[in-house]
This record gives C-alpha cells, structure tokens and sequence, in this order.
C-alpha cells in the first residue's frame, strides 16, 4: 500500500518528472532526504517504471497520427510472437493494446503524412503476412494528451 506522500510525490513526478528532490519535498510537504528515499522505494517496487520526455510530434514532421485496429489470421504462438516483436521493433507504434471485439489489437501510428501511414501499413504491417485485416482512423485532432494515470490522494 501507499500512503499519502507516496501517492503525492507519484501525483507531482508525472507532472514534472524531472523535478529535484528539493521541488519534490516541498510539493509534498517531507524533507528532502525521506522524500528522496522514497522516490528510489518507489523506483525498486516498480510504481515507477521509466522517465521520459513528451515531444511534439508536428515539430518532428509527424503530421499523420493514427488507430489501426489489426485482426490476425491466427492466434497462434508464433503469430502472436511475430506481431508482438513487429510492435516492439517499430517506432512508429506509439502505443499496442489487445483489445475485445472485431478486432484484436489497437495501434496508434506516427508518420509524417498520410501517405507514409499507407506505406506503413502495406510494406511493412501487412507483410508480416499474419495480419487478416485492418481499419484505419485517423486522429484529426488530439483534445488530449497525457499518459498520467489518476492517483487518488484522499
């Protein structure tokens, strides 16, 4: 279980994950020594996975953003293996969920235009030669961004 600073420093750290622990402490109200033990806890018990910088993806030239959901031919070990390692190789896969319905899997996509995405998906996704089909939706604008995840403080 949590307690209250813990979940706080959680709170504070994915809105600034490069916060001191001097920025951290006085967020939520320890000294910085406790404060900092408990973001290393926090690191070695896994709440903390990673640290990362949230780039803007236009300025990158990324203009298309996409979900494609992707229904596979099988469900077989080597399939699911194969598409698994496809997901983890390829940067223009932001995010991979499985997912319950029509589909199996849900992927959102990065690429510079429109045309890169069918690029994407016709010479690379598609020739991974699992793959039954595919629907693609574009984002047309994103009202949203955040991968925080709630922490309930009471």
């Amino acid at each position: 279980m949590l307690d209250k600073f813990e979940k706080l420093i959680l709170r504070a750290l994915q809105r600034n994950g490069r916060a001191s622990t001097q920025e951290l402490s006085d967020a939520v109200g320890l000294s910085q020594s406790p404060c900092w033990r408990r973001v290393k806890r926090l690191e070695e018990d896994g709440y903390i996975t990673r640290y990362s910088a949230i780039l803007d993806g236009k300025k990158l030239g990324l203009h298309a953003l996409a979900h494609v959901q992707v229904s596979l031919l099988d469900h077989t070990e080597p399939s699911v293996a194969l598409f698994q390692a496809f997901v983890d190789e390829n940067e223009q896969v932001l995010e991979c969920a499985s997912i319950t319905g029509d589909f199996d899997f849900i992927l959102k996509v990065a690429a510079s235009d429109p045309e890169a995405l069918e690029q994407f998906i016709m010479h690379k996704l598609l020739r991974l030669g699992i793959v039954r089909t595919t629907t693609t939706l574009f984002i047309l604008r994103q009202m949203k961004v955040s991968g925080a995840l709630p922490v309930d403080v009471s």
